[in-house]
């Protein structure tokens, strides 16, 4: 769409906003696309078909830390909208009168005033467009008066670009506002709020932010609420949110005395700061906890006779993050201070050259990562000349490159251990990454990773290989895991928590891949995990696996006829399909099945997830160069974790599919970015290649208060039983000291180091 700006542009370069008109209650739910499930770069928010007050219909968002775009406007959070295909529109319909000031009877009387605005941007200078369109609807849902449109191609055109935050772009695209304002048609009564996306070239980058729709009566001349984040009802709430007011002057002005401001019914002492009409009122409440919900109200008064007091409340609940397993944890001190830095495993193997291969280089998946550092799915062909075994010491930072890559964050990169190999090649390998990090304190901390592949950092000391089979021969396969809400993937659905042990069953015995089309009344599926052929002309791979579901299968696992590949991830789209698929190659195990099951051997597989505490994570392919992706994590008590970060490349000849890096950081509270264990740093988070482990003792237990304190020394973990003889089982708590009311006749505990 071409649209000439009336309303001039307002760029955000350099701290310069735009605030226009007068605005007034913002009835737009989540204007900020921060309420989001997932992690990485990509996350996905929305429901379908979401009625009025409903919130928007599904979207996904990019990470600010992208830099696909320049940084966002004030109160723009960690993400913005990129309304790519199956959500390239977005829509969400609102009440023009719940919540406000403004009356059915204002709007029909010519005094309803509306402000409409929103910031844009798009992937650098691609060209890429959105357009935000709003439409005033009567009673019966019919639109009245004419159609508001913001943004547009001219638009988003005219704003300029420059560098990146790190410099990585040189082309980054800054953000502009756009805005409308005008009279309420008479006669409506919700708003329907629209955002479409168009492709220039490529995907539709057309980025969006701090979307707003403001409506208030004309006749209302004191001073207003004009923004507050976090919004009511938000989710996934950054735990160390800076909640931020701005109230704005009208005939009359805000009295700063005036203003309480409170969190959960406890007044606060928050900054108030007055620029022209604006007054600002901003409060850090320090780390919050994982999934807690917060009420914040806000009280001002103006300056009129007589004054005018008004009130604003919301609530916003904060993201899920992990909290270290205190079962992990040792007393400071118990690091090997001789033994600084990691332990790095590396593990490589060769680019196939089989003409009937068509997955020749390792898939970016953590899945296949395991299986490959476990040793599943070939010789090691990594450069190990000064490791021990296949490990290497590394005793500084982790900040690598390949010699195709380009440096992130960090300068001074050094080359990744054993890699390139003997015959120069950098393709499919993956590093595991170990070391105990001494955390000084308790407290909220964040960790990050940049790379261009694959990565997950969690807790724990080992990994977890997810497909595991029994029966004549007991062994891990590799495979490559497909689920939802990961971007480029489509169908599947997450890794059970719980390992989940079924028989397999061969659905295709015929060979022929067209007969996975039709397997949804295969009662004999029922229970089971079926091993599907791919391939075919009658239908896809989605539509195999939804049948194999629709069966009452329990997983899926599918291979390719004839393939001489790795394995690989699939294309596709269903979100229904909720059950695990998992993808194996022929000749790495998909054959070996399919002879057990046509000569009737039983054999059975277990499913399961890495149940270790994730840090942050990127399990997919990225195929847009390398990001910061972080998390954030609880330390419980002040001591030493064993932390471990698995990293893979995939690799190609050339361009972006042939760079690698890898830098592993820590992120302080005001953004600051810094390499694990740089002893250049004082602030920086140190690591050791080993620690002592005393031998853990249950110290006695303390009754106090009616409560009985369950505390012990050492690294383990608490187990408990009815009996001294057992059956024994890990205590569902694991924090150290722990409290509680006795209940119950008795109970053993004992720790298992």
């Amino acid at each position: 769409m071409k649209r000439k700006n009336t309303n001039g542009l307002a760029i955000l370069a350099g701290g310069l906003a735009f605030v226009g008109t007068a605005q007034a209650i913002d009835v737009i739910i989540d204007g900020n696309f921060e309420n989001t499930t997932g992690g990485g770069i990509v996350r996905n928010g929305g429901t379908p078909n979401p009625g009025v007050g409903g919130g928007w219909s599904t979207f996904s968002t990019y990470t600010y830390s992208t830099e696909y775009a320049n940084p966002g406007p004030a109160n723009s959070g960690i993400q913005f909208l990129r309304p790519y295909a199956p959500s390239q529109s977005v829509t969400q319909l609102v009440s023009l009168t719940a919540s406000t000031a403004l009356t059915p009877t204002d709007i029909d009387g010519g005094q309803g005033r509306y402000t409409v605005s929103a910031w844009f941007s798009s992937y650098l200078s691609q060209g890429d467009y959105s357009v935000l369109t709003v439409d005033f609807l009567d009673a019966s849902s019919s639109v009245v008066g004419s159609s508001v449109p913001l943004g547009g191609l001219d638009f988003v055109a005219a704003i300029p670009t420059g560098p990146s935050l790190t410099g990585k772009y040189p082309n980054g695209k800054d953000w502009a506002q756009d805005s409308q304002n005008g009279t309420i048609p008479s006669g409506a009564r919700t708003a329907r709020v629209v955002v479409t996306s168009t492709a220039v070239a490529g995907s539709p980058d057309g980025y969006v932010d701090l979307v707003a729709l403001d409506v208030a009566p004309s006749t209302d001349t004191a001073p207003i609420m004009v923004a507050a984040f976090p919004g009511n009802n938000a989710i996934n709430v950054d735990p160390l949110v800076n909640i931020s007011v701005t109230l704005q002057d009208r005939a009359t002005a805000v009295n700063t005395s005036s203003i309480k401001l409170s969190l959960d019914n406890n007044l606060v002492s928050p900054v108030i700061q007055k620029v022209g009409t604006n007054t600002t009122v901003q409060y850090a409440p320090g780390a919050l906890a994982a999934l807690s919900t917060h009420t914040y109200k806000i009280v001002f008064g103006d300056n009129g006779v007589p004054v005018t007091t008004k009130t604003n409340q919301f609530q916003f609940s904060v993201a899920n993050y992990p909290t270290l397993p205190t079962s992990q944890r040792t007393a400071l001190g118990t690091e090997d201070a001789a033994k600084p830095g990691f332990n790095v495993k590396v593990y490589q193997v060769e680019t196939l050259t089989d003409p009937a291969a068509a997955q020749v280089n390792l898939e970016d998946d953590i899945s296949l990562s395991e299986a490959l550092l476990a040793g599943r799915v070939g010789p090691n062909v990594a450069d190990l000349t000064g490791a021990v075994g296949n490990a290497f010491v590394v005793t500084d930072v982790i900040n690598w490159v390949n010699t195709s890559g380009s440096t992130a964050n960090f300068p001074n990169d050094s080359g990744f251990p054993g890699i390139p190999n003997p015959v120069g090649s950098e393709d499919s390998f993956s590093d595991e990454i170990s070391a105990f990090v001494r955390f000084p304190a308790a407290g909220y901390y964040q960790m990050g990773v940049n790379n261009e592949d694959q990565f997950r950092l969690s807790a724990g000391t080992a990994g977890t290989l997810v497909l595991q089979i029994s029966g004549p021969t007991n062994v891990a396969l590799p495979c490559v895991t497909m689920a939802t809400n990961i971007i480029f993937v489509g169908f599947g659905g997450a890794l059970p928590a719980v390992p989940l042990t079924a028989p397999i069953v061969y659905a295709t015995p015929s060979g022929d891949p067209e007969d996975a089309c039709n397997v949804a009344t295969n009662t004999g599926l029922a229970g089971k995990i079926a091993l599907l052929d791919r391939g075919g002309v009658n239908c896809n791979d989605v539509v195999k696996a939804k049948q194999a579901q629709l069966a009452g299968a329990v997983a899926v696992l599918m291979t390719t006829p004839g393939d001489a590949g790795f394995p690989f991830r699939l294309g596709g789209t269903d979100p229904t399909i909720n059950i695990p698929v998992l993808v194996i190659a022929e000749n790495y195990g998909g054959s070996l099945l399919k002879s057990y099951a046509t000569n009737h051997v039983a054999v059975s597989a277990t499913i399961r997830a890495d149940a270790n505490p994730r840090i942050a994570e990127w399990d997919s392919n990225k195929g847009f160069g390398s990001v910061n992706v972080s998390g954030g994590f609880a330390v419980p008590t002040a001591g030493v974790y064993p932390l471990r970060l698995v990293a893979g490349h995939k690799g190609g000849p050339s361009g972006a599919a042939a760079r690698a890096n890898l830098e592993w950081f820590s992120v302080k509270p005001d953004g600051t970015k810094i390499l694990v264990n740089d002893t250049t740093n004082p602030d920086a988070l140190r690591t050791f290649r080993a620690r002592s482990n005393p031998t853990p003792v249950l110290n006695a237990p303390a009754l106090a208060g009616g409560n009985v304190t369950i505390s012990w020394t050492g690294a383990g973990t608490l187990e408990e039983a009815a009996a001294i003889t057992g059956p024994w089982a890990d205590s569902a708590n694991q924090n150290n000291p722990q409290s509680g009311p006795p209940t119950g006749a008795k109970k053993f505990y004992r720790i298992r180091q």
